[in-house]
């Protein structure tokens, strides 16, 4: 009597052949969950499926305990939005962070009062994790929440990247102790502005070349003002609140004059003044593109011919000019019928955005 076969006995590589001519995931899963073993195939047939599972991936919980187990080591990106009782969305970072084991970049957004996932998914892949983005979208009940995150998070040491939106104050500190960041972007809105002595702040970052500041208010310990920390930013980015000090924030603009190559500045309160606008030029000789502020800085022939003088004294040429972007068409139109009279027109570049977000925006969490 001849023995009997069944789908269980192919080989692994001809069950992927089957599942591919299954159609939709919804039938392959249906027969994934048929025996362990094509449960196994399904797995080995899911290994490249993923290197990033988006915000709106929105497959059942079950997909994902099939599939990680495999394809979990190829993956090296995740977004997640995690919600009260959304007990799914915690068992999956879980998953995440048990089998993603070369996991380089997150981004999370809490929508409950727990956050102990998060913590749990960083530690286990402490030794991978190149780029964090938390956003905690704070209760009004529960304003306490979470006060001692990154006090509570390891090292990080390859960590590059680090991009926090309203986490409490409480914790900013602690940020000094991912000495290898690159990317530093801080967010925070509430009725009133945090505030930080970036300076100090930054000042255990040696690697740190990109800072973005929104809802931050910025100022200068007598500690700073005399003893200033050595950081070499190229690329900042500051929207200024209506508390912040105009002289603070250009007194830290023109700290980094040796080394900045790119600045976005906005300060709605009180219009950029044309002498702050050529000090900036005259003092960051590497400054290679510049965002306008929303008000202040109308551009005359007079004005522009101050501008090219600084850049020709700098350095600057045809090649490599410096990027001058408007948010508004007026400022634009008048930038570039002004340079067409100027002396030496090729070395400012204007650019016009019409819609918002312009780059301002583009480093902020």
């Amino acid at each position: 009597m001849k023995c009997s076969r069944n789908i269980t006995d192919l080989p692994i590589e001809i069950l992927d052949i089957l599942f591919e001519c299954c159609g939709n995931m919804t039938n392959k899963l249906y027969l994934a969950q048929a025996h362990p073993y094509l449960a196994q195939a399904f797995v080995y047939h899911c290994r490249n499926l993923f290197k990033h599972i988006p915000v709106y991936e929105k497959k059942s919980l079950c997909f994902w305990r099939l599939t990680l187990p495999g394809c979990g080591p190829n993956i090296k990106k995740i977004d997640r939005v995690i919600r009260e009782n959304d007990h799914d969305a915690v068992e999956l970072v879980n998953l995440i962070a048990l089998h993603c084991s070369k996991l380089e970049k997150i981004k999370l957004i809490f929508e409950t009062d727990s956050v102990n996932c998060v913590k749990s998914l960083i530690c286990q892949r402490q030794n991978s994790l190149k780029a964090i983005n938390l956003r905690l979208k704070l209760k009004l009940k529960s304003p306490e929440m979470n006060t001692k995150i990154l006090h509570e998070l390891p090292e990080l040491p390859l960590l590059e990247e680090l991009k926090i939106f309203n986490i409490p104050i409480e914790n900013f500190y602690h940020i000094q102790k991912f000495e290898n960041l690159v990317k530093l972007a801080i967010r925070y809105k509430n009725s009133k502005p945090v505030v930080i002595d970036i300076l100090a702040l930054c000042a255990p970052l040696k690697k740190l070349q990109i800072l973005a500041l929104k809802g931050v208010r910025i100022i200068a310990s007598e500690e700073t003002k005399i003893h200033l920390p050595v950081i070499q930013l190229k690329k900042l980015n500051i929207a200024c609140e209506e508390h912040n000090s105009h002289a603070e924030v250009q007194r830290f603009i023109l700290s980094q004059g040796k080394s900045l190559e790119s600045l976005s500045h906005d300060c709605p309160r009180e219009p950029y003044r044309h002498e702050d606008f050529l000090e900036v030029i005259r003092t960051c000789r590497n400054l290679r593109f510049f965002e306008l502020p929303s008000g202040g800085v109308v551009f005359d022939l007079e004005f522009v011919e101050e501008i090219v003088d600084i850049l020709r004294h700098n350095g600057f040429t045809p090649d490599n000019p410096l990027v001058i972007m408007a948010r508004d068409r007026p400022r634009y139109t008048k930038l570039v019928k002004w340079l067409k009279n100027s002396s030496s027109p090729e070395l400012i570049k204007p650019e016009y955005f019409r819609y918002w977000p312009t780059r301002l925006n583009n480093d902020f969490p």
